[in-house]
């Protein structure tokens, strides 16, 4: 298999590094006092590597939905009307008061809740299954109360949402592929 692979001189690299983007593509980046001929060593001894994490990466790629501009407008309204209906059900349990909710095309995150008590969302929470996208806005809902992550957040999440950890656990693994 031919790897096509980028390779980058660094005056700030301490190590020679060999990673593979998001986009499968590789980068070896070389440390500016290591000669070319010692990375390309390196390259050729990590080769069954590289290509394994190539193939998982467009595995990935593959696997992952397009969301357009487009596919955000259609579904917006839907995932807003999912937001407040889940947040007015589970707000009657813990009664925090916030200010503006949104839904955003956010690709970073699935939520976040400001210091001005100010909830977001990413649209693409109304494709989730109904308990993750549960777990999701009592996460941002818990916290108005603990704008933390410490062990009373976690307290507060696990009165509505016993088993957090699981939804946790697979919102990571799975977290772009919704």
């Amino acid at each position: 298999m031919e790897i096509d692979c980028k390779i980058k001189k660094s005056r700030r690299a301490k190590n020679i590094c060999l990673r593979v983007c998001a986009d499968a593509t590789a980068v070896l980046t070389i440390p500016w006092w290591v000669s070319r001929e010692a990375g390309l060593r390196f390259l050729r001894s990590k080769q069954g590597w590289l290509i394994n994490q190539i193939k998982i990466k467009k595995e990935k790629i593959k696997n992952t939905p397009v969301r357009t501009r487009t596919d955000y407008l259609l579904n917006k309204k839907a995932a807003e009307r999912l937001v407040w209906g889940r947040l007015e059900h589970f707000n009657s349990f813990y009664n925090f008061s916030y200010n503006r909710v949104c839904v955003r095309d956010q690709k970073g995150r699935w939520g976040s809740c400001s210091a001005k008590k100010n909830l977001n969302f990413a649209y693409r929470i109304v494709f989730l299954p109904q308990e993750l996208a549960d777990y999701l806005i009592v996460h941002e809902l818990c916290h108005l109360g603990e704008m933390n992550h410490s062990a009373r957040f976690w307290a507060l999440v696990a009165k509505a949402i016993p088993g957090y950890k699981i939804f946790r656990r697979e919102l990571r693994r799975n977290g772009n592929n919704f």
